[in-house]
């Protein structure tokens, strides 16, 4: 099994950095922090983002879970430093020129951003890889990151616990000196 690519810390930062419009950073920082498909990103309307009281409706796709979340307050002012530039009628978050921005071109923006931040071989889907990683490695448990994914089948997140686990080697650390595991001795 192949496991999924995502974006270190490091290669977040420098993406970020080069992101110059704030429909792109609010729309990135979205898409990375709740760990949306693009296509998600693509479906959220104005009414989905209640920037008083801090909430973001998450609607999934592939039978995910969705559901009212906490937007986190960095994510927020992102979204009111957007809002106050968006020139558009549409009901819809994302929005260009020619109405809702669409799966393709946001793929483009991104392929775009990643090439001027250097970042090689990494698609846009990789933001939602990231946000699995990067919770992992900030000791939240696999039950955590299936949620906030909206993975109704656990097994589907395990695949981020392959390529880190943090707690790991500490853990084992620790039972090998517990006097609850019994030590086998030759």
């Amino acid at each position: 099994m192949q496991l999924p690519k995502y974006l270190t810390q490091d290669e977040l930062k420098r993406l970020f950095d080069v992101v110059s419009s704030p429909r792109d950073k609010a729309l990135f920082a979205l898409i990375y922090h709740y760990g949306l498909r693009v296509e998600e990103a693509t479906m959220i309307h104005l009414n989905n983002v209640d920037l008083k009281n801090h909430r973001i409706r998450i609607d999934r796709l592939k039978n995910g879970i969705g559901g009212e979340k906490p937007l986190w307050k960095h994510t927020a002012k992102l979204l009111r430093s957007y809002l106050r530039s968006r020139n558009s009628t549409t009901d819809y978050l994302f929005t260009g020129r020619e109405g809702p921005l669409k799966k393709r071109q946001i793929q483009n923006l991104f392929n775009e951003y990643a090439e001027k931040a250097e970042i090689k071989g990494k698609s846009i889907h990789c933001l939602r890889h990231s946000i699995a990683v990067h919770l992992l490695e900030a000791g939240r448990g696999i039950e955590y990151v299936a949620d906030h994914l909206g993975h109704r089948n656990i097994q589907n997140t395990r695949v981020y616990a392959q390529i880190t686990n943090p707690f790991r080697d500490q853990v084992f650390r620790e039972l090998e000196h517990s006097p609850k595991i019994v030590k086998i001795m030759s």
